[in-house]
């Protein structure tokens, strides 16, 4: 999704990650997203002491196809487990150049979908020096303002 994010990555990408995206590690796109309605949503997300509110007009699956595309042209690959009732559990690996030098982590995402409404995602990262959790809690509150 564009505003928000689910991955915790390495303090040179992360802010990058939140602005890009609010759905880090969802399916990839050989792998069914859940269906969630169109609307406005809110996002809560939670990293460490910090929380952060972000409200959007978004249909929220597409948002994850569209990352999980970019993810995969960054270098990141990404595979998931067969839904278990209504959690998916997603897996990256990513490993990127950058100007700084490469940089690698690996993440989990949980996603436990309350229906077409609401989610929520637990994400645990793990970089070259540090892991770090989060946890993104997501609902639909309005139709968008046309």
């Amino acid at each position: 999704m564009n505003r928000g994010t689910l991955l915790a990555w390495p303090h040179v990408l992360q802010g990058a990650a939140w602005l890009c995206c609010l759905l880090a590690v969802a399916p990839s796109l050989a792998v069914d997203v859940p269906t969630f309605r169109q609307g406005m949503w809110e996002y809560e997300r939670s990293f460490g002491a910090s929380k952060f509110v972000a409200k959007e007009c978004v249909d929220p699956g597409q948002e994850m196809r569209a990352h999980n595309a970019s993810m995969e042209k960054m270098g990141c690959k990404l595979s998931s487990a067969a839904p278990t009732g209504s959690t998916y559990t997603y897996t990256a690996e990513c490993a990127v150049r950058l100007p700084s030098g490469a940089a690698s982590w690996s993440t989990t995402s949980v996603l436990t979908v309350e229906g077409e409404s609401a989610y929520r995602l637990e994400v645990h990262n793990t970089g070259r020096s540090a892991q770090s959790d989060e946890v993104v809690v997501a609902h639909r509150v309005a139709d968008c303002d046309r």
